[in-house]
């Protein structure tokens, strides 16, 4: 077999090879993968396939030839020591690769046989070194090592006897007795190839099962590690799958909603959630592959309600498809429940501190507090607001008569008119104070203010609550002043209720049991 066709063969097998290594490396969980091999294959094959041209002459392309078939072998070399776990640092990398250019590039200037010499020595050291790297990982007398590094070193000598050849024998090495030994190395190459390819596909395999089996063991004392963690965490933890189905849950979140680990297996989320819209919009997050801390009340196994705070996760795979979720789950019950309790007694005590706690409408408080809000949200919706004065007629005198307990019961019934003449929740009655009563009317007109003034006046009068000493009827009567104004820089909460308390007198003084208004800035 003469040298062209060793080289061709040598080309062919090595692009097989390297194109094998490719359609491996398409698999992104590959083990076996093993960094610079499948570059080192693909320059073999160039660096042999360009020699095949040039096995008789020595030019650029010749040059061009060594430089990928050198570099192929610095990238084997570095193959095997990342198989081991070793990095090949950038400096030397970089520092090879400009030395095999240099070397190569300078041959060309120097004549034969010393050229194809430095190019044997060159390739004798970089199938040497890896050879002594191996005997010196190997662990065994027998082993794939150990094989493989033979395959190296008997490469390696090779080279290195021909070009001691070429160096120190140049008169033999252009001789003709010499073309049948310059023709054994590229033969040894070539077996060598075949040989050093399967042991070294045969290590990587090695290292991937090794790999794999302290993954496994990895993963199996994680596994162990995360059930002792969630066995014992004071949190309740539940896991669900791609469906939203229960795959796990601890004893302490089985308990809190009184089940067994066992019964809560495959439920779903609404078999315990009280509010189901929230159920379906945390699910929804989930399947977004967004996460959520947020409370929420569970219902129990026996119908209770129990509060948790929720610490959610979205469970991804490696293309960011949803495969589940995880939630740990806080006990919050008895905190939340006192929140809740202490919410409804501050609710409470607002009410109370802004109701009269004779008549049971809105106190002096309430009133002011309203009246300045509507008043300033007469600037942003230009519309008009109404207000009632009233004043029970002769209350004195019923007091004195009647007494104070009848007196009571007489302010009671006319908040009740109050409360009943006017339009709830918009509009606001009050008790001003002893027996004065007063009404707000948003977004009224005078008219109707009127209108809504006359119909409490005469509800009263019908209440036909006896009154012997009223020199205006011999039932309990009142007086009412109706002001209506728009908002207006000219204008305080002060004059609206000046103007109000005017037109209350006014009604007094035209004989009580009557209703006067007008309109703020035509008060006379």
């Amino acid at each position: 077999m003469d040298v062209r066709t060793v080289m061709l063969i040598l080309s062919v097998g090595s692009f097989i090879f390297g194109l094998f290594l490719i359609i491996l490396n398409f698999n992104k969980n590959n083990p076996q993968r093993i960094s610079f091999w499948t570059s080192a294959k693909i320059l073999q094959a160039i660096g042999s396939l360009l020699l095949y041209f040039r096995t008789t002459t020595f030019d650029e392309l010749t040059v061009l030839a060594n430089i990928a078939l050198l570099s192929g072998c610095a990238y084997e070399a570095w193959a095997v020591r990342t198989l081991f776990g070793y990095t090949v640092r950038r400096r030397l990398h970089i520092f090879t690769s400009l030395a095999i250019i240099l070397i190569c590039s300078t041959a060309m200037y120097i004549v034969s046989p010393y050229r194809g010499g430095i190019i044997f020595l060159l390739q004798s050291v970089f199938y040497i070194l890896p050879g002594i790297f191996l005997l010196r990982e190997s662990k065994s007398k027998i082993s794939l090592h150990n094989l493989l590094a033979g395959c190296y070193c008997i490469t390696g000598f090779a080279f290195l006897i021909g070009a001691t050849i070429c160096l120190v024998f140049p008169e033999f090495a252009l001789s003709r007795d010499s073309r049948a030994f310059f023709a054994i190395i590229p033969v040894v190459s070539f077996c060598i190839f075949l040989v050093s390819g399967f042991v070294l596909l045969m290590l990587a395999k090695e290292r991937s099962d090794i790999l794999a089996l302290e993954a496994q063991e990895s993963l199996k004392k994680s596994e162990i590690r995360f059930q002792q963690i969630v066995e014992t965490a004071n949190e309740g933890i539940i896991i669900f799958d791609e469906h939203y189905r229960i795959t796990f849950a601890n004893e302490n979140i089985a308990l809190a909603l009184g089940y067994t680990v066992d019964e809560m297996m495959g439920m779903a989320p609404h078999s315990f959630f009280i509010d189901p819209e929230l159920a379906k919009q945390q699910e929804s997050l989930r399947k977004k592959g967004e996460d959520s801390i947020y409370e929420c009340c569970l219902l129990t196994k026996d119908k209770k309600s129990h509060w948790f705070l929720v610490s959610a996760k979205s469970i991804l795979d490696d293309s960011g498809n949803f495969e589940g979720s995880f939630a740990m789950l806080t006990d919050i019950d008895e905190r939340k429940k006192m929140e809740l309790l202490l919410a409804e007694s501050n609710r409470c005590l607002k009410e109370l501190s802004m109701k009269d706690s004779l008549t049971g409408i809105a106190n002096r408080r309430c009133f002011d507090s309203v009246l300045k809000h509507e008043y300033s949200r007469l600037r942003r919706s230009n519309s008009m607001l109404s207000l009632i004065m009233l004043d029970v007629d002769k209350f004195k005198e019923y007091n004195d008569r009647y007494g104070h307990v009848a007196g009571d019961n007489c302010l009671r019934q006319i908040g009740k008119v109050l409360e009943n003449s006017i339009n709830q929740p918009v509009d606001l009655a009050a008790r001003y104070g002893g027996e004065e009563f007063a009404c707000i009317l948003p977004d009224t007109d005078s008219q109707s203010a009127m209108e809504t003034a006359e119909k409490i006046r005469q509800r009263i009068e019908n209440l036909r609550i006896e009154h012997e000493k009223s020199s205006v009827s011999e039932y309990v009567t009142a007086s009412l002043g109706v002001v209506t104004t728009q908002y207006s820089e000219e204008n305080r909460l002060q004059d609206i209720l000046t103007a109000a308390d005017k037109m209350l007198y006014k009604a007094k003084a035209y004989g009580r049991n009557r209703v006067e208004s007008c309109e703020l800035g035509t008060v006379e």
